[in-house]
């Protein structure tokens, strides 16, 4: 498997460990919150600061500590654990956004959801990240104990199951009679069997 590849399926399997992680600390009331060094003061667009104002509680709820600093700007002075903080303002944004694009007013189970979800994403491993065996085999399991291990928070599938004709059609080969073929790197093929291989 290609790394890029591999490593952007640890990152999806690591954002569901996470998102339920963080959910089922929410609904415990245990999220754990990190200080800043230093408040990071962002200015919002008008309909984001409509947003900030309705949700204020269950961010905080969440492990955000956001303080009106004037008319459209806020200083965000703690975010969840896990969250680094040069992501706290892409975080931020990115909730309020994401519940602005809500067509009706969504109840405080989506809303929970929606910024666990985003939570995970910013703190799990990023693509690329080199994962050694006992990490792989933590993951793994971590993953298994999931409510729904086969996807992300946002849809995407971790796992998929493919037939052997899917496979087969896929590459456009039967793999029945690949097994008989062996083909050389110069183009020539030889004979093999499958006793041979």
């Amino acid at each position: 498997m290609p790394a890029a590849c591999g490593s952007s399926i640890s990152t999806l399997r690591h954002e569901r460990v996470l998102f339920e992680q963080h959910l089922s600390a929410r609904r415990a009331g245990k999220i754990e919150a990190q200080r800043m060094l230093m408040p990071m003061v962002i200015e919002l667009a008008p309909r984001q600061i409509v947003i900030y104002e309705k949700i204020a509680e269950e961010l905080a709820a969440n492990g955000f500590e956001v303080e009106p600093m004037g008319p459209r700007s806020v200083a965000i002075q703690a975010v969840p654990a896990g969250i680094v903080a040069s992501d706290a303002e892409k975080l931020l944004t990115e909730i309020l956004d994401g519940i602005e694009r809500e067509n009706a007013a969504i109840s405080i189970e989506t809303l929970q959801a929606k910024i666990a979800a985003s939570t995970a994403c910013h703190a799990a491993i990023k693509v690329n990240m080199p994962l050694d065996q006992t990490k792989m085999e933590w993951l793994l399991a971590e993953l298994a104990k999931t409510d729904c291990p086969m996807s992300c928070p946002h849809g995407r599938p971790v796992v998929l199951r493919y037939s052997v004709k899917e496979i087969e059609r896929a590459f456009q080969r039967n793999i029945d009679a690949c097994r008989t073929q062996v083909f050389m790197c110069d183009g020539r093929q030889r004979q093999t069997s499958n006793q041979t291989r």
